[in-house]
């Protein structure tokens, strides 16, 4: 067979050098390609010698140019140099044969000039010789080697690790030479020793092959043997490949192996498979685990963490020809692999692969990076847009006045707006427009078939959640849980699932209750606390930290503090113009805790308040759900009444078969009516008239409670209301569990933001990954009344993406969010908040300009500093640095000196004005500045924060003068200089 190898340091014009042996081994060829021309035309024959007699091995010299040693069958070894026109220099050539001429089956040569020889076995020579080229007599061609070894053996490869160390291998052993030592470095046992192969990127590593084709990879650091139960030892390689390159491969006596290392990358070798395949093998690696008992390293010479190999990718390559004989790596200067392949004719030609993917990865914009192991460039495929735009603009709603009792006053505008949304053919809308209070029924799933099975790409990656998380947060989301809930309505493809809504609706209803005080008693803070921890006392807030510092609360004054929260919230009521629900639960013995889930959950209603529902839905056609709720308020005649006044003549049917009730539903036992509700309670689609129907026939509330199609809120209200505290404990707890384990959103109402509320939201987050939801729901409640490492991983993941998003601005909004939710009802922080990175210090009493706490404030003159100071940053008012002015006599003296020492803020280098002045009346044109106008309209919000801007202090580091931050950025649009006559220093440079 042919043999084909690529040549070193032989060309400094950029082009590389090949040696080859023609598939009749009797020709030996130079070519020189051109790296970077693909075509066939790259390569051309420098030169060609004949008339050899059945070549059997070659090698180069990397340190003469064109220099080559040819070994042949009949053991003559030539030595020439193919740059040289042969027929002008004949005489350059060297041959010469060892003592005992026999076949040479390897060479190899080093820098130095020494040619190393492995011949076939002799008993009086041996069979690895070293001589030195430098030394070699012309008047004989027998040599005199300098080295000897291997006597009686057969030698079948070795290879040069440098000028003084070479590896051989014979039919047994595997040896590593030392040309200074008599005896070897090592030899390991193993028929894997033909053609030894150095990875040209890791001198440590190498491959030999065995008689079947047999492949091993070894790693001269890491050499150990197995002994077998027949007390045969052999050598153990990292890895190996049994009957790789085809079994019988070395029976075809003195065939050139079809393997070899990537001259591009260390971690990948190519064999070549039937004459048309030629496979690329991608290597990994990993610790392996010490103290290896076999190992040959005794002296411990080397570290014993040298990483285990593995295959990490085997690609395949079909050759343009078939019948391939050999091949080698053309390296090129961008990274892209090419081969040089010889057919079994002797035909050379070149071989370039196709641009294909080795790796591919999403970036932080769901963008598709392709990467190519043969290109050092990633290719960016942007298949995702965010070209949604939704307005808020006029439409922010304060969460002032806001209630538990408001929880469901948007479900009829939720399904009105339902009926006027259509889909777009190409996208997949996510939106949920059904009510918070209603399930899709048994006939939904038509809809369902109708959506197709495969989508496009870019529609399936611009609805993946983690670009849905990059909409929200353009948008602000969970910033303001009222503008969340109007930004989930307005949009349509941010996943505005009814949970996710009704989720936002609770939240901002509960920070209205926290803000305004109403879930706050003297000693008892319960914001974001849910139905669960009231309804079980104090064994529902344990691991909470919800009482006043020091206090320690009983069942006695946890009840009173209750009592409390619910007559502040009745009063609170009662300012608002609203009456107080007049629901009791006398024959409860958790009657303040009944009333106040009640409330929580929003069915704390009065009859004026039922009516006004009934109203509500039978306006908007939905009368199936006004009878249910009816129902549910435990007035089955308003819900035959309802059922009747409807225009369809099913509902008034049905509302004469449900009549019944008024005259069976005393007496006992079963009869005929009652077995024909109980099958229309199976029959029926709609859920509200099958809880209905399921509810006349037994009179038993389970009946509603059980049925999964009615909302968890409903079912909610219908337990509070109905059920005995045994029966409620239980059903509390067996739903609290199920919205648990099955991540169920809307079930924080029954949590609240609580340590069992962090459970449903990781629960929530493993079956969606919208971590950006648990992360901005979850702070509302940790650190203030508690702590968990899975919040803090939360949180920091969702800075993170946004970061990599390069929202700074929403990551320093969501900053400020946590920083302000930490703090409890006593304005103490719960959380290690990252204090303020920059200060301004006085220079005189080098203070920073804060104003003093109020504790010092009673130590110090009042005329001199006075109660109404704020600290640094906090910008009430749209006044900055923190002076919010409480005595106009002092007004002066506040904004423009020290709180500490009364000295007086530098001026301005450009307006002469101390800094920290606000409101500034001229800018450096000379127009007055229309601040106040600006404010009143409030419509270009950027245009307002600029002028707020404007007055901040701006320093040069240089030269220490100082300036208003607005001053500064129109001095330097047309000057470079400092503005302070005298100094010349380049402030803005």
């Amino acid at each position: 067979m042919g043999s084909i190898k690529r040549v070193l340091n032989w060309s400094p014009d950029g082009n590389v050098d090949y040696i080859s042996v023609n598939p009749t081994r009797e020709e030996l060829a130079h070519y020189k390609v051109v790296p970077d021309d693909t075509s066939d035309q790259s390569i051309s024959k420098v030169n060609v010698v004949k008339d050899f007699d059945n070549i059997t091995c070659l090698d180069f010299s990397e340190s003469e140019v064109g220099l080559v040693a040819v070994g042949e069958k009949n053991g003559m070894v030539r030595v020439m140099n193919v740059v040289y026109d042969f027929s002008d220099q004949g005489s350059s050539q060297l041959n010469v044969r060892a003592k005992q001429q026999r076949a040479v089956n390897t060479l190899g040569m080093s820098n130095s000039g020494l040619i190393a020889m492995g011949l076939e076995r002799n008993r009086h020579d041996a069979s690895l010789q070293v001589w030195d080229i430098n030394y070699q007599s012309t008047d004989s061609n027998v040599i005199s080697p300098s080295f000897a070894f291997c006597v009686n053996e057969t030698v079948v490869s070795l290879h040069f690790v440098d000028d003084t160390t070479l590896i051989a291998g014979t039919n047994k052993l595997l040896r590593e030479v030392d040309l200074r030592s008599p005896t070897p470095a090592y030899q390991l046992p193993t028929r894997l020793s033909y053609d030894i192969k150095i990875n040209p990127f890791d001198c440590w590593q190498f491959t030999t092959y065995g008689d079947d084709g047999t492949v091993a990879i070894w790693d001269r650091r890491k050499l150990s043997v197995f002994t077998s139960s027949s007390e045969s030892t052999e050598a153990l390689p990292l890895l190996k490949f049994d009957k790789l390159i085809g079994q019988g491969a070395v029976t075809r006596k003195y065939t050139n192996s079809c393997f070899r290392w990537s001259s591009l990358r260390g971690n990948e070798f190519t064999t070549l498979h039937g004459g048309q395949v030629i496979r690329r093998w991608r290597l990994g690696s990993y610790p392996s685990r010490l103290g290896d008992e076999n190992s040959l390293d005794d002296n411990k010479k080397f570290p014993s963490h040298i990483n285990s190999l593995f295959i990490s990718t085997v690609h395949d390559i079909n050759t343009i020809y078939d019948r391939v004989a050999t091949f080698d790596y053309i390296p090129r200067d961008d990274g892209a692999t090419n081969f040089i392949c010889m057919r079994q004719s002797g035909t050379v030609y070149r071989m370039s692969l196709q641009g294909g993917t080795s790796k591919a990865a999403f970036n932080c914009d769901n963008s598709l990076l392709m990467a190519n192991n043969d290109r050092p460039s990633v290719a960016d495929f942007s298949v995702a847009k965010l070209d949604e735009k939704v307005s808020m603009n006029g439409n922010a709603t304060a969460s002032k006045g806001l209630s538990f009792e408001d929880l469901d006053l948007s479900d009829e505008e939720d399904d009105q707006n339902s009926s006027k949304e259509s889909q777009d053919k190409d996208s997949i809308d996510y939106s949920s427009h059904d009510s918070d209070n209603e399930r899709p029924s048994r006939s939904a799933s038509s809809h369902d078939e109708r959506v197709p099975f495969l989508l496009k790409p870019e529609v399936l990656l611009q609805n993946d959640i983690s670009m849905i998380m990059k909409r929200r947060a353009l948008l602000n989301y969970g910033l303001d849980p009222v503008k969340t809930v109007e930004l989930i309505d307005k949009s349509r493809s941010l996943q505005n699932n009814a949970y996710i809504r009704n989720t936002w609706r609770w939240l901002s209803i509960a920070k209205a209750s926290v803000d305004d005080g109403t879930m706050v008693s003297g000693e008892l803070d319960l914001g974001y606390e849910g139905i669960l921890g009231i309804w079980n006392g104090l064994d529902g807030l344990l691991k909470q930290d919800r009482c006043r510092e020091g206090t320690i609360l009983t069942e006695r004054q946890l009840s009173r503090e209750l009592e409390k929260i619910i007559r502040m919230r009745g009063k609170y009521r009662s300012r608002m113009g609203e009456s107080k629900g007049l629901q009791t639960f006398g024959n409860s013995a958790k009657h303040t805790q009944r009333k106040l889930c009640m409330i929580i959950s929003g069915w704390d209603l009065t009859p004026s308040d039922f009516e006004e529902k009934y109203k509500n839905l039978i306006k908007a056609n939905h009368y199936e759900k006004a009878a249910g709720w009816a129902v549910f308020f435990g007035d089955v005649t308003k819900a035959i009444e309802i059922l009747s006044s409807a225009k369809k003549e099913r509902l008034r049917l049905i509302a004469t078969a449900i009549a019944g009730y008024l005259a069976y539903k005393d007496q006992p036992g079963n009869n005929a009516w009652r077995q024909q509700c109980r099958n229309m309670s199976s029959d029926l689609d709609d859920p509200y008239l099958r809880v209905i129907f399921g509810f006349i026939a037994d009179n038993d509330w389970w009946d509603i409670l059980s049925e999964s199609a009615i909302s968890f809120r409903e079912r909610l209200g219908v337990a509070l209301r109905f059920l005995n505290d045994s029966d409620l404990t239980r059903f509390l707890e067996r739903t609290a569990e199920s919205v648990i384990t099955n991540g169920e959103l809307e079930g924080l109402i029954l949590t609240g933001i609580t340590p069992s509320g962090i459970k449903l939201l990781q629960s929530y987050v493993s079956k969606t990954s919208d971590v950006q939801t648990a992360a901005l729901l979850s702070v509302y409640g940790c650190p203030r009344y508690f702590k968990s490492p899975q919040v803090d991983e939360w949180v920091q993941t969702y800075r993170m993406m946004l970061n990599s998003w390069e929202l700074f601005t929403v990551r320093a909004k969501f900053d400020v969010l946590r920083g302000q939710l930490a703090r409890n009802a006593q304005n103490i922080s719960r959380g290690g908040c990252r204090p303020r990175q920059l200060y301004i210090q006085c220079l005189k009493c080098n203070k920073n300009i804060n104003a003093p706490s109020d504790a010092n404030l009673g130590a110090r003159n009042s005329n001199v500093m006075p109660n109404g100071m704020k600290s640094f940053g906090n910008g009430s008012g749209g006044k900055k640095f923190g002076f919010n002015i409480t005595s106009p006599s002092n007004t002066a003296f506040q904004k423009h000196s020290c709180p500490h020492c009364g000295t007086p803020f530098p001026r301005c280098a450009i307006c002469l004005l101390p800094l920290g002045t606000s409101n500034l009346p001229i800018v450096i044109n000379g127009k007055a500045s229309d601040h106040e106008q600006s404010l009143e309209n409030y419509q270009d919000v950027q245009e307002a924060r600029r002028l707020r801007l404007n007055e901040w202090f701006s320093f040069c580091l240089t030269c220490n003068h100082g300036m208003h931050a607005g001053h500064a950025e129109e001095w330097f649009e047309k000057h470079r200089t400092c503005p302070v006559p005298g100094c010349n220093c380049r402030c803005n440079t």
